[in-house]
């Protein structure tokens, strides 16, 4: 959600590592923290100008998954049934991430639900079709052994060089 924000790239990657840094990424901790102390967290990894929405999201985050989820992340993709539209659906219930939040989301979380591989954001395929990669998911993911988490990690350097206006450095190799 933090990434899906009209910002800069480099901050909010600043931001995410900052948030992870301090333990966020932990569900029981993120939902122990007050509006203030994330608030604070944000401010420090850089993530100004929406930090204070970032913390009323974050904290909504952490409600939902303990109340809904019991605390897990996993019993969504089991209410989900392992199927991507219907996790897509769930996981837009989460205040502040809409299809970009959840396409960032798959880009990453299918390293760890295999069953939401393959999976590459649209605008990251467009990066692969300009450099002339093939934009055929089911192809990809079996030139990559259909490992989930080679699949993530392609995912997720495509939309950096994107980000990062590096198309050319791409194109190059």
């Amino acid at each position: 959600m933090l990434k899906s924000r009209p910002i800069s790239h480099d901050l909010s990657e600043r931001a995410v590592k900052k948030v992870i840094e301090v333990g966020y990424h932990d569900i029981q901790k993120l939902g122990e923290s007050s509006w203030e102390e994330r608030t604070m967290v944000l401010k420090d990894g850089g993530y100004n100008r929406y930090r204070e929405q970032g913390a009323t999201n974050l904290g909504d985050l952490a409600e939902l998954i303990n109340e809904k989820y019991d605390g897990d992340l996993n019993n969504l993709l089991k209410k989900a049934h392992n199927d991507r539209d219907e996790t897509r659906q769930l996981i837009k219930e989460i205040k502040g991430l809409g299809d970009l939040g959840a396409d960032l989301f798959f880009n990453n979380v299918q390293s760890v639900w295999p069953s939401m591989a393959p999976f590459i954001d649209g605008r990251s395929l467009q990066t692969a079709d300009k450099a002339g990669i093939s934009t055929d998911l089911d192809a990809i993911y079996a030139d990559l052994g259909h490992d989930s988490t080679r699949m993530s990690r392609l995912a997720n350097g495509l939309s950096a060089v994107r980000l990062e206006k590096r198309q050319g450095d791409l194109m190059a190799i």
